[in-house]
């Protein structure tokens, strides 16, 4: 076996739909393909619309050796050292594009997560918000006005019906008003404001610039269009093939499903393409 036939590549992934299958696990394969990676010298770690709490179990079970993006791209995490290395909040202007969202759609679920904070603020609940918090195991915290919630905030997710985000997003987002801002729908349910130049793709650009590892070498895989800006900024940008479509047609790669272990794959395709078995 050769010790360092990753050595000087980076290989970074989305959780959710990516690296997790449908009933979010890691599968054998993915975890297995992983640990040869890293002790073949690659560097590898997750890039995450989670907070830190939620992805620490599966940061905990996989061999992480370079700092994780969380928050869609507001932080890099060290989970080794237990803090963030570099992150962003959002500007006090967001408190306005909140109300004016909160006043026009009073049906859409609003949660605040405030910098360093485990558990969210949940200003507006609905379906989609008892869902996530379901999912998520975020015990209850609600809040009757965004005042309630301590700032500076890290960012603002809301949470509705797939069908109400495609038809009223573009007016969701007309509420910014100059707010200097990042808009990224995170999942179907999902509709994210983030610090402006807060994205997966700026985070990864400075995670390479922390680990000096070349663009060329830099591997990114993800399913939905908060991980638009990674893939199209990494060396190689994979979308898994349950990816949304226009994540499908900016990558330079189209990978397995991730119900078929796409980490697996993905390390398979890059040392065939070290080994010159692939272009």
């Amino acid at each position: 076996m050769d010790r360092n036939k990753f050595a000087g590549y980076l290989l970074v992934t989305d959780m959710d739909g990516t690296l997790l299958d449908s009933e979010k696990r890691i599968s054998p394969e993915n975890e297995a393909a992983i640990r040869r990676f890293t002790e073949q010298g690659g560097r590898f770690t997750l890039a995450t619309g989670r907070i830190a709490a939620s992805a620490k179990p599966y940061a905990d079970r996989l061999p992480l050796n370079a700092p994780a993006i969380l928050y869609n791209g507001v932080v890099i995490h060290d989970f080794k050292r237990g803090e963030n290395v570099w992150e962003q909040t959002l500007p006090v202007s967001c408190a306005g594009v909140l109300e004016r969202v909160k006043s026009k759609f009073p049906g859409i679920g609003i949660e605040i997560y405030p910098q360093g904070a485990d558990i969210p603020y949940f200003l507006q609940d609905n379906l989609m918000t008892e869902r996530h918090r379901r999912i998520e195991g975020f015990p209850e915290r609600p809040i009757s006005s965004p005042g309630e919630a301590p700032g500076p905030w890290s960012k603002i997710l809301f949470a509705w019906d797939p069908e109400l985000l495609d038809e009223y997003t573009d007016t969701i987002v007309a509420q910014t008003q100059g707010a200097e801002i990042e808009w990224v729908r995170s999942d179907d349910r999902y509709l994210e404001i983030l610090p402006f130049g807060a994205t997966k793709g700026h985070a990864l650009e400075r995670l390479m610039d922390m680990l000096d590892i070349p663009r060329e070498n830099t591997i990114a895989l993800g399913d939905h269009l908060n991980d638009l800006e990674m893939i199209r900024r990494a060396g190689t940008g994979i979308a898994v093939a349950n990816a949304h479509p226009n994540l499908l047609s900016e990558a330079k790669r189209r990978g397995v499903h991730h119900n078929e272990h796409a980490i697996a794959d993905a390390v398979a395709w890059l040392e065939r393409r070290i080994d010159g078995e692939e272009g």
